[in-house]
């Protein structure tokens, strides 16, 4: 089974994990043990991961070998992506939170400077204290035409064959002018509202 089929069963009770074998099933356990890992400190970094593995998650699964262990680090990235970016996000939510907490703390106990600390961060890692940044429309510029006859430089244009070209331009003129004594006005008739 390939570890793509281990990832259907990645947290589910090892009793609904029939069809898992044993060895199959020590691949699922380092793999929950890991994504946990991972999940409660996003930034953690890779090689402490291999080094967790090696040593046998502490204690709840067999240890493995350095390159088996990047191997297992290799599709757990792949199955939780990138989540050192979360991670980031998720620290600076921190310490907005905590600043408004600290706030909170410092104006029931009427801390007017403990406010005023707090505030300072909250401005900070907001972006509060900055002004927006405006447009500079002088660095905005029209695309330049340049006018050609040209139609190659439209994509998918073909340019006729000067000498075919005068043969068609007769044929669509015969076409064209010839239909002005067959062409009949439209006929409108009014439909009563019911």
């Amino acid at each position: 089974m390939s570890r793509r089929d281990i990832t259907q069963y990645l947290f589910k009770d090892t009793s609904a994990c029939t069809v898992l074998t044993p060895t199959e099933m020590q691949v699922k356990r380092r793999y929950e043990l890991c994504i946990t890992r991972k999940m409660d400190s996003p930034l953690t970094p890779d090689k402490e991961i291999v080094d967790f593995l090696m040593h046998g998650c502490n204690g709840m699964c067999e240890p493995v070998g350095k390159s088996q262990a990047y191997r297992d680090v290799a599709a757990i990235t792949k199955i939780t992506g990138n989540i050192a970016l979360a991670g980031k996000n998720w620290y600076r939510h921190l310490i907005i939170e905590g600043a408004k907490e600290i706030y909170a703390m410092a104006m029931r106990k009427e801390d007017s400077k403990g406010a005023a600390a707090a505030l300072d961060k909250l401005g900070k890692y907001t972006r509060c204290d900055k002004d927006d940044e405006a447009m500079d429309w002088s660095e905005m510029l029209p695309p330049i035409f340049e006018p050609s006859d040209d139609l190659t430089l439209i994509e998918g244009m073909k340019a006729i064959p000067t000498d075919e070209l005068e043969a068609r331009r007769k044929r669509l003129r015969e076409l064209f002018l010839g239909l002005g004594s067959k062409a009949e006005d439209a006929q409108y008739e009014e439909v009563a509202d019911d």
